[in-house]
């Protein structure tokens, strides 16, 4: 596997990548999820803070700084990433600049600008403000992904890659935004939220490296483990928000 990895790691100086219709139709997908995301909410249940779920959307589509920094960064020295040939720099650069980086942007946007706010009162608020701040994240990163900004150039699967990783975000900011509101009313802030960046990082970075392989089967691990955490996230949220007023 480490020789098929590195073969297709090995990165050019920048140029713009070749891109086929579905790979520009992607760049619409966020912002569809997102109108979908408030409607169901809408539909769904009283919602008082749509004003902060605009605002979750649009810092998130900044978090991608912290990204792009990393990376311009891995030129230093002996980290030029485009000189990739082992396995250790390959790991470090898809879990510290694109996982690390990408969920501790998010995690700042969710921490220091909606944490504090008083719809911001249990894991169950924390998810909502995840997930609108992870869909509008996804905005900007698929379009610095896909015309090859940032990343690796030879990715396998790029427009499969381009409609789920939106996807793979809700799951991130689900995790989050979860731990978060947990350790809001735990007061045990420090854990929870180095457990949401942990995890939610690990999650990233996994999601990433398969499509650095030619192995279909590494597919199942995330799609199933984000199906299970979703679930069992979600139904521990709402057990513990029973006033949760619904239509």
């Amino acid at each position: 596997m480490y020789k098929h990895i590195t073969k297709f790691a090995l990165i050019k100086p920048f140029k713009i990548k070749t891109m086929n219709l579905p790979d520009y139709l992607s760049f619409g997908f966020p912002l569809a999820l997102f109108v979908l995301y408030l409607a169901y909410l809408h539909y769904k249940f009283k919602i008082k803070t749509w004003k902060h779920l605009f605002k979750a959307f649009i810092g998130g589509t900044l978090a991608i700084v912290l990204v792009i920094i990393a990376h311009e960064l891995t030129k230093i020295n002996d980290w030029y990433y485009y000189n990739y040939t082992s396995l250790r720099k390959i790991v470090f650069y898809i879990f510290i600049v694109i996982a690390f980086c990408a969920e501790l942007g998010k995690f700042i946007i969710l921490r220091y600008l909606f944490y504090h706010e008083k719809s911001f009162n249990s894991p169950f608020s924390g998810i909502l403000y995840g997930i609108a701040i992870s869909i509008g994240f996804s905005f900007t990163a698929i379009i610095i992904y896909a015309t090859g900004v940032i990343g690796f150039e030879k990715i396998k699967y790029l427009t499969l890659f381009l409609w789920t990783y939106p996807l793979a975000n809700i799951v991130f900011g689900t995790i989050q935004g979860f731990f978060l509101g947990m350790g809001k009313i735990r007061q045990s802030t420090i854990i929870d939220e180095a457990t949401a960046l942990g995890i939610a990082t690990f999650f990233h970075a996994l999601f990433y490296f398969c499509f650095l392989t030619s192995n279909k089967q590494l597919f199942f691990i995330p799609i199933i483990g984000s199906i299970f955490i979703i679930f069992i996230l979600l139904e521990k949220a709402i057990s513990l928000q029973p006033e949760i007023k619904k239509r």
